[in-house]
């Protein structure tokens, strides 16, 4: 399966951000970054993981978006019911005066989409999981097991991931993409209750596509002078392997796709993206916390060699600058890395 031609150039300082040996909360891994640019700033929440294994939101600030100085306490953390095992993959969208970041809350059962808002991405108000009429089971949302796609289990119809909200109000009423088996559309009154739309937005698709398998979403969507840039993820197997495509959507009718991506525009391929510490390596957290370093670099090789390691690229921020779309994303679950390309060149590819 071959890119959209080289559309994107990384950074040469690959990986930008890594784990901090010296801050327990950050020691292990750091990955799957929000970013906003604001006033010459960009601005970045990104997943945690510590000697206890718990994922946390660190934040970090940059003027040129390479070198992000980070605090050295994280700066939201998992305290609630919904989500005291762990805060993950935040995506930032500012309306007005106010920073809305959804993220993923887990309860030690399932990961579930929730919100917090703040006026300057410190001091936060949480408001708890969101999408009040949401039903995973209704849905057709699917789990998988020993790679079969099976029917979500009753008790976790809650379930729910990966929300990016638009920057701007459309016909009075926020909106939302998100999913990670398929992707649905969300709208709101207040920026914080959200209602469904249970028809999928983008459902996988048959044939040798990138994204076969499974969809799931990326950063909130950009505006630009041909409609909203949607990017999102996608599987074609099993493996777990993840790739970036994108959507063109109607600026006003939402479910109105204008184009669809035949084949991914960013892909894993350098080393620090084809292997690494990724959830998703079986027995996932639950295993891997069990064990010392030294094992889990061996376990890490093992399942390498096996052909287990998913490979990954996952992009919870992207912003323009300048006239280029910056991404931000987690390598191998393990690291923050960059890449840039022109703006007019992604929408050049739609024929």
């Amino acid at each position: 399966m071959k890119t959209t031609k080289d559309l994107f150039k990384r950074s040469k300082h690959n990986p930008i951000l890594e784990a901090d040996p010296n801050h327990k909360w950050e020691s292990i891994k750091v990955y799957n970054p929000g970013v906003i640019y604001e006033r010459g700033i960009y601005r970045m929440l990104y997943n945690a993981v510590g000697d206890d294994w718990t994922i946390r939101l660190g934040y970090a600030t940059s003027a040129d978006g390479l070198s992000f100085k980070r605090l050295n306490n994280p700066i939201f953390e998992p305290r609630e019911s919904y989500d005291w095992k762990g805060v993950m993959d935040p995506r930032i969208t500012r309306i007005g005066s106010t920073y809305y970041v959804t993220y993923s809350a887990d309860d030690g059962t399932m990961r579930s989409l929730a919100l917090a808002t703040s006026k300057d991405l410190k001091t936060w108000e949480k408001h708890g999981r969101i999408l009040k009429n949401w039903d995973a089971v209704k849905a057709g949302v699917f789990r998988i097991v020993d790679g079969k796609k099976l029917p979500e289990r009753p008790e976790r119809k809650g379930r729910s991931k990966a929300g990016g909200i638009f920057p701007e109000k459309i016909n009075d009423k926020f909106w939302m993409i998100f999913g990670n088996t398929k992707l649905w559309l969300a709208n709101s009154n207040d920026g914080i209750n959200w209602i469904v739309d249970f028809t999928p937005l983008l459902n996988p698709r048959q044939g040798k596509y990138f994204d076969s398998f499974t969809v799931q979403g990326g950063p909130p969507p950009i505006k630009t002078d041909n409609g909203w840039l949607v990017l999102y993820h996608g599987r074609s197997d099993k493996n777990g392997d993840y790739r970036l495509g994108f959507l063109l959507l109607d600026f006003i009718n939402l479910k109105k796709i204008i184009f669809r991506s035949s084949k991914p525009i960013f892909e894993p391929k350098e080393s620090y993206e084809i292997s690494g510490i990724v959830d998703l390596l079986p027995g996932g957290f639950d295993r891997m916390r069990l064990m010392s370093k030294s094992q889990l670099g061996a376990f890490i090789k093992d399942e390498k060699i096996k052909g287990n390691m998913p490979k990954v690229v996952f992009c919870c921020g992207a912003v323009v600058v300048g006239g280029e779309l910056r991404i931000y994303y987690g390598a191998s679950d393990t690291f923050i890395c960059t890449a840039t390309a022109k703006l007019e060149d992604i929408l050049k590819s739609v024929v």
